[in-house]
């Protein structure tokens, strides 16, 4: 009996050091199991899971102060337009996705991408240099091998066929260090306290 109360008492005390708070950033607090299950589902390291974790964090306050969500019609419209640039049907689409990947990750990914254009044009307003004829020419040149007619072909498809593309691509590039900087930005400023290491 008593080995079995010291067993008890082991798991009790572990569980306690498990849902010990590790860190707290703007008031939320982020738990030793949310560190380790972060980690584990991502093979990051503790310091790169509370990284990792600090960032959901602030990205999701970052959403909530901006009233940004995603419904189902911008869900939808977004997955059509997938499923026309690919020249398919939206039932053909699906079907290639849950094929080749997970379905809920892929829709995880969509919604993430939708939230991440909304909340640019909320804090980059006018803030983002758009892409010229001579950004996208370079893009272009300089990635070549992108644009072949296929694998195999020495042929490339030609620049104003793809110039919208390119475009896009720029752009996104350049949406996503903006974001990277306005995070930085937004971390030294965060209320960030560090509870325990480990």
């Amino acid at each position: 009996m008593r080995k079995y109360l010291i067993i008890l008492v082991a798991v009790w005390l572990n569980a306690g050091l498990l849902n010990a708070i590790a860190v707290v950033v703007n008031g939320i607090a982020i738990t030793m199991y949310d560190i380790d299950k972060t980690a584990n589902a991502n093979n990051l390291s503790q310091k790169q899971a509370i990284k990792k974790l600090i960032d959901d964090i602030l990205y999701k306050q970052e959403l909530e102060k901006f009233n940004l969500v995603v419904s189902n019609t911008e869900l939808l419209d977004y997955i059509k337009m997938l499923a026309l640039s690919n020249k398919m049907s939206i039932e053909k689409f699906k079907s290639t996705i849950k094929q080749n990947q997970n379905y809920d990750t892929f829709i995880n990914n969509i919604k993430k991408r939708i939230l991440n254009r909304k909340l640019i044009s909320k804090i980059a307003i006018g803030k983002l240099k758009m892409a010229t004829d001579e950004d996208m020419k370079i893009y272009y040149e300089n990635n070549i091998q992108q644009f072949k007619k296929n694998k195999n072909s020495i042929q490339v498809v030609p620049f104003k066929e793809v110039k919208n593309k390119i475009f896009n691509i720029i752009m996104s590039q350049r949406e996503q260090k903006y974001l990277k900087e306005y995070f930085k930005k937004l971390k030294l400023k965060a209320d960030i306290k560090i509870i325990r290491q480990n």
